[in-house]
């Protein structure tokens, strides 16, 4: 015995001495090799980005979750009492709602006292349970706790809930037993083993009770309905029997009493009374020669009064009780309608973000069908004021203290944060996207010409990399459509505001709001572009197309995106050479200018991230500064496939095929290029601003405006391009890997980042 356990800690010596030789050398290795180590800049991307906890992401109730835990760490048996004492409340209320009867608050208190009395005890059983049966194989173990729970505390609770109930209400506490208890541990079996096996697997052991807790509402409501069905069942046989043994012994008593009728005169009020209280009407009217006759003598009259009276007293006690039970009931159902309401329409609740997109990827494999389907179903919400919303705009508001405020074409946003185009092709939902939180919304593209696009399936998913690879085509409605749609939304936004459409383009009444947005501290972009039919050899063709876009819906947007960079119309990146390109924007903004409005929309072109030679990008910042344009979107999707898939990520065949679609791919690998093109951008636009200052005898000449987009999905990302060079930042695709909660998250990360800095 003394040489095995002398052999077993020299062995468990010598793998200890083996691991800390290996973590120094892994150590020394990366000191001298500094590419081994992990940047601390790296950007993150979807394999490196470290899981949530579960409390962690309940999203507004974050903060309720956390305070739970700590009343729960500090004193965890009197969270444990509060907590059933909730539950078997609500399940009392809801299950004597459910069983329509008079609502009784004896039975509530009878409901209270037993969940006070099991509410430590099985606190400790799972906390014991937690501990144990704990093997190397989680699927092992998770079976092993189903199976003891389901085995020991299954029945045990029933019984001591159905017993108890039955002793409080003084019943035959066997036989109730005998009626619930193998009832309700058979229908136990379709949930709680898969509750247990969840509860084990993701919830922290400080909140299980309360995931527990609310899964217990729906299961108690579900005992006390049998419960009371039970009762009920029970008074039912009681009363029949007693109805027959009363109703042998009166048929019996009959004769001899009709013969004794002037001695039984005085006694039968009482014995009629005793009856008729006892018995249910029918049996009374059906038994007519224990009526008692009229009288008016002074024994009635009182007899008459006193029951009067109790029976109005017992009416005052039962409308109350009647009241009492409406006013409850009531207040439920508002807390249990309100607090839903409140969680999914918050774009911070997590179901946005962990939910509702792996929900859309699973049941439509087609990404633009499950596109076509949220731009609905947000549709149809937000017409039933039903859509999800960003409810920290307190935080948002134009006040000097707002450290993400930025101005933008004389309107100071309330935030730098857009959504590009794509999102809302044809204008259908800007509203909703104003609501999610941006400052900044893009719409389309459009084209002049209603035109399909590409043929289907032209989207694919890359989920392992957040990334996406599309050639829709510039699918459209076309101009005049979408001119009709932004035309009913600015007139509905305008009687809202007691306006006339006129009011909105003479600027009267507005208060500075935006004409296009119609909200304070928003700008709402179009993107136009030209057709696919039109030879872009034809540049008076493409100018044609483009124009007209212009004049059907410059009246209603704020700025107008001249799209140029779409890798999926051909011939349309060829538009980007200086010549060309100066004559198509130089078009575009002199008929912005003939636009009926006071405030004329704003000129922006969105440029490829592909062209990014120094040749390329200075004859575009010619042609800008030459046209007058005001603006630069730099970005858009890209034909490139370099360096798209990081080191270490693995990607399945299906992923593999999409990345090799044609198209273009957009996902958080572009950040790196959309960085970059930003600040060569800003050198580039700033070099020509001095220029043009010093030939204008020292006039100070107005900056050209950045936004960026292209990789953008946290507020670390965001900081980073608005410190290159650019006035707002653009997300697209990670909208649709992280759900309709990413603009809030990302402002929320922005201000923290900023906060710390500050500190």
């Amino acid at each position: 015995m003394a040489v095995s356990s002398w052999t077993y800690r020299a062995v468990l010596r010598r793998q200890f001495n083996t691991l800390r030789l290996m973590r120094q050398r892994r150590a020394q290795s990366s000191k001298s090799n500094p590419k081994n180590a992990v940047k601390e800049d790296q950007v993150p991307t979807p394999n490196n980005i470290p899981t949530l906890p579960f409390w962690q992401r309940l999203g507004p109730l974050t903060r309720a979750a956390q305070a739970y835990a700590r009343v729960q760490r500090r004193r965890p048996l009197t969270t444990q009492l509060c907590s059933s004492l909730v539950t078997y409340f609500c399940s009392d209320m809801i299950a004597q709602n459910v069983g329509d009867k008079e609502y009784d608050p004896v039975r509530t208190g009878r409901s209270l006292l037993i969940g006070a009395i099991s509410s430590i005890p099985s606190y400790r059983w799972f906390l014991w349970l937690s501990h144990s049966f704990n093997y190397s194989s989680r699927v092992l173990s998770l079976g092993t706790k189903v199976f003891v729970n389901q085995l020991c505390f299954t029945p045990i609770f029933n019984s001591y809930f159905f017993g108890m109930q039955a002793l409080l209400a003084g019943e035959d506490v066997l036989e109730h037993i005998k009626r619930t208890v193998p009832t309700s541990i058979v229908n136990s079996l379709k949930l709680w083993p898969a509750v247990t096996a969840f509860s084990f697997t993701f919830v922290p052991i400080e909140f299980r009770s309360v995931f527990a807790g609310v899964i217990a509402v729906g299961w108690q409501t579900y005992l006390m309905f049998l419960n009371r069905a039970a009762e009920e069942e029970g008074a039912r046989q009681h009363l029949a029997m007693e109805e027959s043994a009363t109703y042998l012994s009166l048929t019996m008593a009959a004769p001899y009493l009709r013969v004794r009728q002037s001695l039984t005169a005085a006694s039968r009020p009482r014995i009629a009374a005793r009856i008729v209280s006892q018995r249910p009407s029918s049996w009374a009217l059906r038994n007519t020669a224990f009526r008692r006759p009229a009288s008016t003598d002074s024994s009635s009259s009182s007899s008459s009064s006193s029951s009067s009276s109790s029976s109005s007293s017992s009416g005052t006690d039962s409308l109350f009780l009647a009241r009492l039970r409406v006013f409850l009931f009531s207040s439920a159902l508002v807390a249990s309608l309100c607090v839903p309401y409140y969680y999914v329409t918050d774009t911070r609740a997590s179901i946005h973000r962990w939910f509702v997109p792996t929900f859309l990827r699973l049941v439509f494999p087609d990404a633009e069908e499950a596109h076509h389907v949220g731009t609905t179903a947000l549709k149809t919400l937000y017409s039933l004021n039903l859509h999800p919303r960003e409810r920290t705009a307190g935080t948002d508001l134009e006040t000097p203290g707002n450290p993400l405020a930025v101005t933008v074409f004389g309107t100071e946003l309330r935030n730098p944060i857009g959504i590009s185009a794509g999102l809302d092709k044809d204008a259908d939902i800007p509203d909703v996207l104003f609501d999610l939180g941006a400052a900044v919304v893009e719409v389309g593209g459009c084209t002049p010409l209603p035109q399909e696009g590409n043929p289907k399936p032209r989207v694919f998913r890359i989920p392992s990399v957040d990334g996406m690879v599309n050639r829709y085509g510039l699918n459209s409605r076309g101009a005049d459509a979408m001119a009709a749609r932004l035309r009913d939304r600015m007139r509905k936004l305008a009687r809202d505001l007691g306006l006339t459409e006129r009011d909105v383009f003479d600027g009267e009444g507005t208060d500075g709001i935006p004409p296009g947005s119609m909200q304070p501290g928003r700008l709402l972009l179009v993107q136009i572009a030209k057709n696919k039919t039109t030879n872009e050899r034809d540049v008076k063709a493409v100018i044609g197309d483009y124009v007209r876009c212009v004049d059907r819906l410059a009246p209603y947007a704020d700025v107008l995106v001249v799209n140029v960079s779409s890798p999926n119309t051909p011939g349309l990146r060829d538009l980007q050479a200086t010549e060309p390109l100066t004559r198509l924007l130089s078009a575009v903004v002199e008929e912005a200018q003939k636009v009926d409005r006071k405030q004329k929309p704003r000129v922006m072109v969105k440029v490829s991230p592909d062209e990014d030679d120094e040749t390329q990008m200075e004859g575009v910042v010619q042609a800008v500064w030459l046209s007058g344009v005001d603006g630069v979107i730099v970005g858009n999707t890209t034909k490139r496939r370099e360096g798209v898939v990081p080191q270490g990520v693995m990607l399945s065949a299906k992923e593999q095929r999409a990345l090799t679609e044609e198209g273009g791919f957009s996902g958080p690998a572009q950040f790196d290029q959309t960085l970059k093109l930003v600040g060569k951008y800003r050198k580039l636009l700033d070099a020509y601003s001095l220029q043009s200052s010093g030939e204008s005898d020292g006039g100070a000449a107005t900056q050209k405006v950045i936004f960026a987009t292209g990789g953008i999905t946290n507020g670390d990302q965001a900081l980073r391009v608005l410190n290159a060079g650019a006035s707002v930042a653009m997300i697209y695709t990670g909208m649709v890997y992280g759900g309709a909660g990413t603009v809030t998250r990302i402002k929320s990360e922005m201000r923290y980042k900023l906060s710390v800095k500050a500190a």
